[in-house]
Parts: structure tokens; sequence; C-alpha cells
């Protein structure tokens, strides 16, 4: 469940919800993750919710709340309480979640889903929580101002019944006006739970395939090895979002070593060999002997798992990959080249823009978050390098990288 949670889940960013009609559409997107039958966004007043989006919900004026539901509301720091809202809906489905929308400590609102036959599982409701997180970080530009006015609004009408209600108001707005930041906590949170049974998975997976335990007919061998490549993919997409969360916060660091390029890219290419072996391709190296440059060993590695790893996906079977690497007097210059599907020109841009993928066949067959190019780009940039590309359909990808050696051994 929680790898089609992971591989769902950017589809939110997709979305845009400047336009009414992707309410619907947002609702759809968490249907695929969690099943559910009925769905509401509720903004927050101070005495009182007002529905904004709704799926199969039908409430039409505001409802009203009472002080002490509505300070447990804005405390983010006290358990909801899920039943008494749950009785304020008049929901008696055994199946209910709720949750805060909020920003940076800030709560915009709720967010409610109901399911009539069966209650949500825990796994369920850890991924709900982490859904309703992203979807206040996606309507808090939009509605901002809406939420603003609304609570400007009942101050001003003297709904407000206690001066604590009034300064938890004004210290939340000012939260919201003075950060807009996009807040990624909440995926690194879940990201680092889910490395961990990965990484035994994967382990425990080239335990078999190296026969430690015994010798495996040939289908325990092909399933061995189809968990083995199916962890690593897996893996490499949680690295993906976690890495992204820490670009967006600027906590990114770079750990400088002196770097031979030789074994950096025999190390890719043993990682990817299971990859490489499935699909029957062959990689063709001329690299320059002797080159050694000051970097970050670990993100330099994952730039060319990204690259290499994408010409892997978008090559024929029993084709061919190139990587050519040499020195010039300014730069250490790295090539991938495949002889795959090729993209189109106005494409080549947009591939390094987060979450894009080109619409094609192969593309549409591939599970990806479409951030590997992304987070290429911006490791790239923080050794003062960069990466373009090279390439026409039906013709191969080129991808170029050029790093400065600030030093050498």
């Amino acid at each position: 469940m929680f790898r089609n949670a992971v591989e769902k889940i950017n589809k939110f960013y997709d979305l845009d919800l400047s336009k009414n009609s992707h309410a619907d559409e947002m609702f759809d997107v968490l249907n695929e993750i969690i099943k559910f039958d009925s769905a509401a966004i509720f903004y927050l007043a101070p005495n009182s919710l007002s529905l904004e989006y709704g799926k199969n919900f039908e409430i039409y004026e505001d409802i009203k709340i009472s002080s002490h539901l509505s300070q447990n509301l804005y405390n983010e720091n006290q358990e909801l309480l899920s039943d008494d809202i749950k009785r304020l809906l008049n929901i008696t489905t055994p199946g209910f979640l709720c949750s805060r929308l909020t920003v940076k400590n800030a709560v915009l609102g709720i967010f409610v889903i109901e399911r009539k036959e069966t209650e949500f599982s825990f796994d369920e409701k850890l991924i709900f929580k982490t859904c309703a997180k992203i979807i206040a970080n996606l309507i808090k530009d939009l509605e901002l101002s809406k939420v603003l006015k609304m609570q400007v609004r009942a101050m001003e009408e003297g709904l407000q019944e206690t001066h604590h209600a009034y300064e938890t108001i004004k210290k939340q707005n000012k939260k919201i006006k003075t950060d807009e930041k996009l807040q990624n906590q909440f995926i690194a949170n879940i990201s680092h739970d889910l490395r961990t049974p990965l990484n035994s998975i994967i382990g425990f997976s080239e335990a078999l395939a190296g026969k430690i335990f015994g010798e495996l007919n040939k289908k325990q061998q092909e399933y061995v090895e189809d968990i083995r490549v199916s962890g690593i993919r897996l893996l490499g997409m949680i690295n993906e979002v976690l890495d992204i969360a820490k670009i967006e916060s600027h906590t990114l660091k770079l750990n400088y070593s002196i770097i031979q390029l030789n074994s950096l890219i025999d190390e890719v290419c043993n990682i990817l060999k299971p990859l490489l072996e499935k699909k029957h391709l062959k990689v063709t190296t001329n690299i320059q002997t002797d080159i050694t440059f000051t970097g970050d060993y670990i993100k330099l590695q994952q730039v060319m798992f990204n690259i290499l790893g994408n010409a892997i996906k978008f090559s024929d079977e029993n084709s061919q990959i190139k990587i050519e690497a040499y020195k010039t007097i300014k730069d250490i210059v790295i090539k991938i080249q495949d002889f795959g599907i090729g993209i189109e020109k106005k494409y080549h841009k947009k591939i390094f823009n987060k979450f894009f993928q080109v619409n094609n066949t192969t593309a549409a067959q591939e599970t990806s978050t479409g951030l590997g190019l992304t987070i290429s780009k911006e490791f790239i940039k923080l050794h003062n390098g960069e990466i373009t590309v090279e390439s026409e359909p039906n013709k191969g990808t080129t991808f170029i990288i050029k790093i400065p050696h600030i030093a050498e051994s």
C-alpha cells in the first residue's frame, strides 16, 4: 500500500487548483491512494466550519461549533476530537478519518473522508495524514486570502468569544504571511520509514539470488531477481523524494572528497547491472585514465544513477549505451548516450522541471516520480557545473555533464 501511495502521490502536484473544476480531481487522486465514499474540506473560523470542497457531501450552510471544539481545532498540540466532529457532521458509518489542514503550524481548516462499509486501516490513517499535509500546501496560496478575510470578518462581527482565540488567529495569520514556502518534512518522514523495510527486502533478495541459503530453480531465480530490481527502483524513488525535500528546504550540503571517476562509473554500472541484463543492454565506456577531482561522491553517484537509469529505461532491448569521459582545461566532461526513443527539442528544457514527464508509451509503462532529472540538475549546480541534453526522436539521447575540477589529488 505504501508503494502505491509513493507512486500516486506526485499526481497532486499536477493539479491546477486555480480552476474550480480541479477540486473533484484532487479527491480523485486521493481515491486512487485510499478508497472512500465521500470527502470534504472545511475552512475554520473561530465559531464555525464552512464547506469549501466536497465530494458526496451536501452541506450548504456554515456549521456552528462550540468554543471548546474551536480551541481544540486551533491547537495543534492537542489530539483532534474526531468523535465530536463525526457527531457534528452526522456521520454514522464505521469508516471516518479527520485531519487538520495546516501550513507552518497554522490551522486553515479540516479534511474529512468517510467510508460506509469498512473502517480505515492503520496504514490508511498514516497515508491520509500525509495527503492532508500535501493538500494543505497545495491550496494555501490559492485560498490564503479567502481564509484571512473569513477570519477577519469573524473578528469584526464579534463572533470571537475569547481573547485566547483572538491571539491564536493573529499568530496563525502572521505565520502564513511571513513564510509561504512549501514544507516537505512530511515527505521526509514517510520516506525514512519506508527505506528501512525496503533495504531488508533488497538485502534478503540478494542473499537468495547468491544462493546463500541453497539452490534455486529457474522460476525462483526469476522471481527473486524481479523482487530485487523492483526494490532498487522503489528505493531510488524514495531517495528522490527525500532529496527534493532537502533541496526545497535549502538544507542540502556537499560532503567533498577526492573522486576517481573510473571507480564512480564502475560502481553505478554494477548497481544497475540487473536492469541492464534484464533488457540485454551492452554498456561501452571510453573514459580517460586517471581522472581525479573534488566533489560529493554520493550525490554525483546519484546523478550518474539517474541519467544511466533513464538511458536503460528508454532504450530498446539488445541495444547499447555509451559512456564517455574526459578532462578539459576547466571541466570534467561526462557524456551518457543511448540509442532509444529520443526527446523532441521542445521538451529539452522541460524535462529538468519537477514532476515533468514526456508523454509516450514507454514512459507510461515505467514507474517514476518525475524528480530524477530535477535532482540531478540541482546536484550538478551545487558543484558549479551544468547538465545539458542533445536528442532527437528515434535517434537516441545524450546527456552532457560538465563539472569544474576544483582540486586534484
